[in-house]
């Protein structure tokens, strides 16, 4: 299951993505972002990936598209910023931004065989 969250605001639009990214979760987040594009205009959008504890080659399909198009990723746990950090080495880019240090949150692991990095 997957929450997804819409902070909107003058500065920014910000998807807050909890849970799993994984099966018809990834179509419904893709139709979220791609609907909400029309409204954004000049405005920075944010994916908040904080709370996100898997994601599926799917899921990080749409991860590296919502990239490439510009959209800024904040990330916490270990399994989600190893998926972010592949695609800033792949494209040299630098729109990953680390939460604030003083944000506690629990590590994430992945297990060998269940389709993450």
């Amino acid at each position: 299951m997957l929450k997804i969250t819409l902070h909107d605001s003058a500065q920014e639009l910000r998807f807050k993505l909890e849970g799993r990214l994984s099966g018809p979760w990834v179509a419904e987040l893709r139709q979220c972002w791609l609907t909400a594009q029309s409204t954004v205009h000049d405005r920075k959008t944010v994916l908040d990936l904080a709370e996100l504890d898997f994601v599926d080659p799917q899921g990080q399909s749409l991860l590296e598209d919502m990239h490439r198009q510009g959209v800024t990723f904040v990330a916490m746990s270990p399994l989600i910023r190893a998926i972010l950090d592949a695609f800033n080495r792949s494209q040299g880019c630098d729109t990953v931004e680390a939460k604030p240090s003083h944000v506690a949150r629990s590590p994430v692991t992945a297990k060998r065989g269940s389709g993450t990095i």
